[in-house]
Formats: structure tokens, C-alpha cells, sequence
């Protein structure tokens, strides 16, 4: 039997653009027996020193050119810093080094427009196949008459002298690639750069629904280069819900919002692999989910295909519906992948292959135990730290993705 890791404290959370909300956590009581989570073996990718270093905020692999990819492992994220690992990747075998991140001439333009920049997050690297380093991150912007923040995706460019061979430290804002300098508005974060075959994308999360029952999206925007948007339409690949409507899964906690968020996309036997998260990202209600396509844009009005398993349990409340059998959750112990003794609110995951071929999800969330709170009672996004985990794939390249079952999609991919 295994106890659901427990939350007894009331929390108060804060989502990125613009909901607030208040989160009582669950009680002890439920114990469910869960064979899947026995073999799943996190490892922790760093060392959490003395003075705090180590942890990392929103971590994503690096897409690096051939020869540093088969070298090494980057990530950056919201937390400025870079972390690095030479493969093998080992447990605590990544080191880090701090970013410096400013508004650069993107700032001068914000302040023209009467805003101010209130913060900088999900600083994602990216280095193009002639070595060129560049930056997608997410910048919060208020104004007086906008008091409450929202975010915009900008492109940053590197300061100083630059080696194709590092990751540069220091970096400063300069395009607008997503959302509005002088309008509020909802979504336009978690933005990054996603080549395929030549082509040049930006992977990013974008509002479609305002708040309280605030609704986002994932989309794919071609682009021209890193600064010039494509005159081509972003293409949208995953929304909350899924074929049979609502997924009570998909809450925000207990607000009437639902997102999916943090997107990361891979390309395994001709098929395409997007890992997101949802749920309220500081509590165990955050998870990690996949989705398939055979096409990189959906076909039509397609969107990618979430994993799904029929809840004949009641686990999620709505007896007998299809739910998302996801990848990793520390919510339910009666549910799939429950890795709550190891994690809390495993998300912002990333699929990456190594040079020898084995698959690793990179990820972040607590550790059981590490969510202190801080004075004004919300916790402390700054304590989730980076883990590491082996994957198993299993994909046919002989299958489409439309004409699997849920249980042969499944199997997929798996937690080692």
C-alpha cells in the first residue's frame, strides 16, 4: 500500500499572467496500491547547496548544434542560470553557472508604451546548426492602467563575446515575437525555438479564454528567422479537454481554470512527441502529460493526441469517462505513474535522446518535504529543483497515431 504524499497547510498560489488563488491541500486518508510507481527511478540532477544553488525553476534542454549535442546536456529555465552535464547523464552531475538577463532596447520600447518590466522567465536557449546562440524568453510587463501583470515572449541576443562552444551568461532583450507591449491579455509564455528539417518554429503557450475560467492554448508559429515571424498562421496542437469534453484532471486547483503549459517537442520514429503539464503548478496537482501526431501541424482542426485511459474507478470523479493516462502525477495514488514519494508536481518536462540512443525526461518539482512557504503564506516556487528520469519508447513506425487504441498508445512511451 502506498500513502498519498499529504499537504495539510492552507496555500495560497499565484499564476503566472493573472489568477490567484487559495489551494486546501488533501488528507491522508486514501491509500492505493500503484505498481508502475515501484519501478520509476527519479534521480536528482544537481546538488542543492548550503546557500540554495542548485535548484532550477522551469529547466528545458538546450537545443545545441551536432557537435555540442553529442557532448553534452544544457538546460536553462526561469531560475537564471545555465546547467551542464557531459554524458553520461549521473545523478548531481550537472553544474551550474548564473545568466544575466535585461530588457535590452525591448525595454526602451515597454517603458514608451508606459510599462515596466515586473520580471523575466522561461529564458530558453537555442543554438542554431551554424552555432549561433540565441534566446526565447517570457518578460511580465504592468502598466497603470494594466496594474496586474501580463507576459509577452520576446527573442534575446547574447552580450559580449561569444564561443560556439559555451553558452553565453550574459543576454538582452530586443524583438517582440508574442503578445501585446500596450494590451492585456492572457497567455504568450513558455516560449521556445523548435527546428525541424531546415524549418524554423516558436513553441509557445497562448490565452484563448480570460479568467476566472481562463483557457489557454499550445501553438506552433513558423518563422522566417529568430526575429522575423513567418506571414504563415500559428498552428494550434493541444487545448484542455479532449474528445469526451472536460477533464476534471485538468483543473487548476480549485479555481475554474484549466491550462495546459510548458510545452517541449521531439520527433521519435517519424511521429511527433509533445510533452506539456497542467494542473496549479505549485502543488501535486501538477503533472506531466503527453500527446501524439503523425504531422508536426495537425492536420485540419486535428490536435495532438493526448494518452488516455477510461477512469472505471472514480479516481477523477467522473466514473466510466476517458481521463489522461499521464506520463507522471503525484495527485492521485489510485492513478497511473504516481511518483508522489519522490516528486511533488512533477511538470515543465522535456523528452531528449541521448548519443546512445536512451531517452531521458528532464523535469522539476519538489521533493517531499522541501516546500517551505514564505511570509506572505504562498510557496515557494524557487525550491523546485531538477530530476532525471529514464524513458522507455516503444514506438512503431509502421502505426499511424490515429489508428492506435488508448492502450497501444500507452505503451508508447513509459517511465524506466
Amino acid at each position: 500500500m502506498k500513502p498519498h504524499f499529504c499537504l495539510h497547510r492552507l496555500r495560497t498560489i499565484a499564476y503566472l499572467p493573472v489568477l490567484a488563488t487559495s489551494i486546501v491541500g488533501t488528507t491522508c486518508a486514501a491509500q492505493a496500491f500503484d505498481s508502475t510507481a515501484d519501478s520509476v527511478r527519479l534521480i536528482p540532477l544537481t546538488t542543492i547547496n548550503s546557500s540554495g544553488d542548485g535548484y532550477m525553476a522551469d529547466p528545458q534542454p538546450v537545443r545545441l548544434n551536432r557537435a555540442n549535442a553529442l557532448r553534452e546536456v544544457i538546460i536553462s529555465g526561469t531560475t537564471h542560470a545555465v546547467l551542464q552535464c557531459s554524458f553520461p547523464v549521473l545523478a548531481e552531475c550537472f553544474s551550474s553557472r548564473s545568466l544575466r538577463v535585461t530588457g535590452g532596447s525591448l525595454q526602451s520600447r515597454i517603458a514608451a508604451a508606459g510599462g515596466q518590466i515586473t520580471n523575466i522567465q522561461n529564458v530558453d536557449l537555442f543554438q542554431n546548426d551554424r552555432g549561433e546562440w540565441h534566446a526565447a524568453v517570457t518578460i511580465g510587463i504592468h502598466t497603470m492602467a494594466h496594474p496586474k501583470h501580463w507576459t509577452v515572449v520576446a527573442h534575446a541576443h547574447p552580450v559580449g563575446p561569444v564561443s560556439p562552444d559555451t553558452p553565453p551568461t550574459d543576454w538582452a532583450a530586443d524583438t517582440l515575437l508574442a503578445g501585446s507591449l500596450t494590451e492585456a491579455s492572457n497567455g504568450n509564455y513558455d516560449g521556445k525555438y523548435y527546428e525541424e528539417d531546415g524549418h524554423l518554429h516558436l513553441l509557445y503557450v497562448r490565452g484563448i479564454a480570460p479568467a476566472p475560467a481562463l483557457r489557454n492554448e499550445i501553438v506552433l508559429q513558423p518563422m522566417q528567422t529568430e526575429t522575423e515571424i513567418a506571414s504563415v498562421p500559428a498552428s494550434v496542437l493541444l487545448t484542455p479537454g479532449d474528445r469526451d469534453g472536460e477533464l476534471n484532471s485538468e483543473w487548476y486547483a480549485n479555481t475554474q481554470a484549466k491550462l495546459v503549459e510548458a510545452p517541449y517537442l521531439s520527433r521519435v520514429a517519424g511521429k511527433h512527441l509533445l510533452v506539456y503539464s497542467t494542473g496549479a503548478y505549485l502543488t501535486e496537482g501538477y503533472k506531466t502529460g503527453v500527446a501524439w501526431s503523425d504531422s508536426l501541424m495537425p492536420v485540419g482542426n486535428g490536435r495532438y493526441r493526448k494518452v488516455l485511459l477510461r477512469d472505471a474507478g472514480n479516481v477523477w470523479g467522473q466514473r466510466g469517462r476517458l481521463e489522461v493516462r499521464y506520463l507522471l502525477q503525484s495527485q492521485k495514488p489510485q492513478w497511473p505513474n504516481f511518483v508522489g514519494k519522490q516528486v511533488v508536481g512533477p511538470g515543465v518536462a522535456a523528452a531528449l535522446a541521448a548519443p546512445d540512443g536512451q531517452w531521458w525526461l528532464y523535469l522539476n518539482g519538489f521533493a517531499p518535504g522541501d516546500m517551505p512557504e514564505g511570509p506572505d503564506g504562498k510557496v515557494q516556487g524557487s525550491h523546485r529543483r531538477p530530476f532525471g528520469l529514464r524513458l522507455r519508447m516503444n514506438v512503431p513506425s509502421d502505426r499511424r497515431v490515429g489508428e492506435v487504441s488508448d492502450s497501444e498508445l500507452a505503451n508508447w512511451i513509459l517511465p524506466q
